[in-house]
């Protein structure tokens, strides 16, 4: 159960594209709001030295701690609107140069179940915002983040902050696992239905090539696929869920999670990834990163604590 969510907010309309799921997830399960802005610092003054700024009296310390004034303002009146929605809320401005790190930092302080966050991941120079912040806060905090794209309602026809069908992405391993329990949390909060999908293989890759299972192959790989995903469903309806099972065949998970959403009517992807640099970002890099970009909904990602 979810009892405490970060959203991080900068100020702009886009940013709180993700308040009315944020809000919806916290009105359902009685949890408090922390909104949150990061204020970077200003630049120091002797790299303005030749600039204009110095000639017109420019003081960077006035300057900081005016828009720090006008964020306090800005966050205050938004969580006042949303108290009276029903829902506490809490508004905070922090300092920090790198976002990322001071939003992982500020989750850990107010013990964050969850963050809520807006952001791009479709393509081009808007991935901008998915690669100097959420894209760094999944690899450096084990909170889940549920990233909501601000087109979402346009192009998915699904009313915003409405969360009725998750889809969780397992592969049989503990990892993919991990994200069951917020999976789990998020559809008591919305009284959602669960739908555990699972792609097939269609192939042994071998030497660089994918081979065609054996017809014998395919069917056993199949109903082992349908008796685990039926073992975790039975787990989750003991806890009064609902949860149905989806297999697909595809020879790649990233490019068929998309596609399963859309069949299964889902309105949210939840799956976990490993968020390290180098090899270790295979799994986002092929799954995750490919869902946000070729999919509209809302993404839950975690990267599970292994230590």
């Amino acid at each position: 159960m979810f009892k405490s969510l970060l959203v991080p907010l900068d100020g702009s309309a886009f940013s709180e594209r993700s308040l009315p799921l944020a809000t919806t997830i916290a009105r359902g399960s009685s949890a408090a709001l922390h909104l949150l802005q990061v204020q970077q610092p200003p630049v120091p003054g002797h790299l303005l030295s030749s600039t204009q700024f110095q000639y017109q009296g420019l003081d960077l310390d006035a300057y900081a701690a005016r828009h720090r004034e006008e964020a306090i303002a800005r966050l205050d009146e938004t969580a006042e609107r949303i108290g009276r929605e029903g829902v506490a809320a809490h508004a905070a401005v922090v300092e920090g140069r790198r976002v990322a790190d001071a939003i992982a930092e500020h989750a850990e302080a107010v013990g964050a179940d969850a963050i809520v966050m807006t952001t791009h991941g479709r393509s081009g120079a808007n991935r901008m915002w998915l690669g100097s912040v959420a894209d760094g806060l999944v690899r450096h905090t084990t909170v889940p983040v549920i990233l909501v794209h601000p087109e979402e309602e346009d192009e998915t026809g699904v009313e915003a902050g409405s969360i009725r069908r998750i889809m969780v992405a397992l592969d049989g391993s503990d990892l993919a696992e991990a994200v069951l329990p917020p999976a789990a949390a998020l559809a008591d909060a919305t009284g959602g239905r669960l739908i555990l999908a699972h792609v097939l293989t269609t192939g042994l890759l071998l030497g660089g090539d994918l081979l065609p299972l054996m017809p014998d192959d395919a069917v056993r790989v199949r109903e082992e696929a349908e008796t685990y995903l039926e073992g975790v469903a039975e787990r989750l309806r003991a806890d009064g869920r609902s949860v149905e099972i989806k297999l697909m065949e595809s020879g790649s998970a990233g490019a068929a999670i998309p596609t399963m959403a859309q069949d299964a009517r889902a309105d949210l992807v939840a799956l976990a990834t490993h968020g390290h640099g180098g090899l270790r970002r295979m799994v986002l890099g092929s799954v995750a990163d490919k869902v946000l970009r070729s999919s509209p909904l809302p993404l839950l990602v975690l990267r599970p604590d292994t230590t």
